[in-house]
């Protein structure tokens, strides 16, 4: 057994804030025509999360491996997930791009 991590995977320090594509990630059967739980989980929009590591598939494409929150939709149950994502499914997570300037608005044309 080997102890060192494989020239392909590159961990991430510190970890990168990423939004992840829940709703492509966990995609919708055809059980969506049952009435909606509140106590079920809530699958059908972005959700925050924490970039650890970088993998590349043996076909070339990328892995990363994420930490988030499954959440109810009555918000009253969580759970952490970690595991590999496809790095399609993620976009960095951080402050508006209105946000990043302060009161300092570029021109931007005229």
């Amino acid at each position: 057994m080997v102890d060192e991590w494989p020239s392909t995977v590159r961990r991430v320090s510190p970890p990168i804030p990423v939004w992840v594509g829940v709703r492509k990630l966990l995609v919708l059967g055809t059980e969506i025509l049952v009435a909606r739980n509140r106590a079920g989980l809530r699958t059908e929009t972005d959700g925050p999360g924490l970039l650890f590591e970088r993998a590349r598939r043996e076909d070339g494409g990328m892995l990363s491996w994420v930490t988030y929150q499954l959440v109810t939709a009555d918000d009253q149950f969580s759970r952490p997930v970690s595991h590999y994502v496809p790095a399609h499914l993620l976009r960095r997570r951080g402050p508006a791009r209105r946000h990043r300037f302060g009161d300092y608005r570029p021109r931007t044309h005229g």
